[in-house]
């Protein structure tokens, strides 16, 4: 089909109508010319007949077709669902040096504490508190990298005391906030460079857990990112393919993320690709030797 031309809907099409796949979401609308209501292909009202149903590109297209958007599914806007998501990513990210609970997170959202718990995760892959947790990580990077000192950087983020920075920290980054400070000197991490959906993604990582997650257009300039950000570790480059399922899984975002500032979306890939990565890679390092005449050594 042409782009804007309606036509009848393909067999691939109709099935993720018929299991109502969210992930088809904003890829196109369908329309039931019975009814004269376009909708999305996730909506939860009965199916038209097949013979009844048109497809389009775009809701704009389905409207100037003369279709009206669904009041259940709101194909040429957000949810409330997707309001209420947004809202608690908006506000998490407005918050980090404070602590954000459930019910906080609840009353911003206007869901109930359950309910926003399966939607957040459904929709964001991780938890509310996963993902409050790990962007408190990267903003406390953040400080440090900028010069404060480790226990400045420590109330600014809302940690309590340093023990419980060292606490939530062991895994977040890879190594201790001390040595993070003196740019990873000692430490040895592995990193790979694959393609994702946001462009080039660089994945590093220690034995005791990811320390770096970066995004961009240019595989050289992240590579000086990473140098940068640890100019005395001891890097060495390897074989992305631990990290397949993990991307392959980010790959698969929900629809709302779509619709997000770029910004605010390449924070979720990245969260959820640490997340989902982690686990692969402490099983990869801990069977892997470094051999030192392949090592790079970045020096400062």
């Amino acid at each position: 089909m042409m782009a804007g031309d309606p036509g009848r809907i393909s067999n691939v099409d109709w099935h993720a109508v018929v299991k109502k796949d969210r992930h088809y979401d904003g890829k196109f609308v369908y329309a039931a010319v019975t009814t004269g209501i376009y909708c999305r292909p996730s909506c939860p009202a009965r199916n038209p007949q097949r013979r009844n149903a048109l497809i389009f590109l775009t809701a704009a297209e389905a409207e100037r077709r003369g279709y009206a958007a669904c009041l259940r599914c709101y194909p040429n806007s957000l949810t409330p669902a997707e309001k209420s998501i947004k809202a608690a990513l908006e506000y998490i990210e407005a918050h980090l040096d404070q602590t954000t609970t459930l019910n906080t997170l609840s009353q911003v959202s206007r869901l109930s504490p359950h309910h926003l718990q399966e939607t957040f995760k459904r929709i964001v892959g991780l938890s509310p508190k996963a993902f409050c947790d790990a962007r408190r990580i990267a903003r406390f990077k953040q400080y440090v990298r900028a010069g404060q000192s480790i226990s400045s950087a420590c109330y600014e983020v809302g940690y309590g005391s340093i023990r419980a920075l060292y606490e939530k920290t062991r895994k977040g980054l890879g190594m201790t906030p001390a040595v993070y400070r003196h740019g990873g000197k000692g430490i040895h991490a592995c990193y790979a460079i694959t393609d994702s959906l946001l462009g080039s993604v660089l994945v590093a990582g220690t034995e005791q857990g990811l320390c770096a997650v970066l995004l961009g257009e240019d595989e050289k300039v992240l590579l000086r990112e990473l140098r940068k950000e640890f100019p005395d570790a001891i890097l060495k480059q390897e074989s992305f393919a631990k990290w397949e399922a993990a991307i392959l899984s980010c790959q698969d975002e929900d629809p709302l993320l779509s619709k997000l500032p770029e910004s605010l979306r390449g924070r979720v890939f990245q969260l959820e690709f640490g997340t989902r990565s982690s686990s692969s890679l402490r099983q990869g390092l801990r069977f892997m030797q470094l051999d030192s005449r392949r090592i790079l050594h970045f020096p400062k």
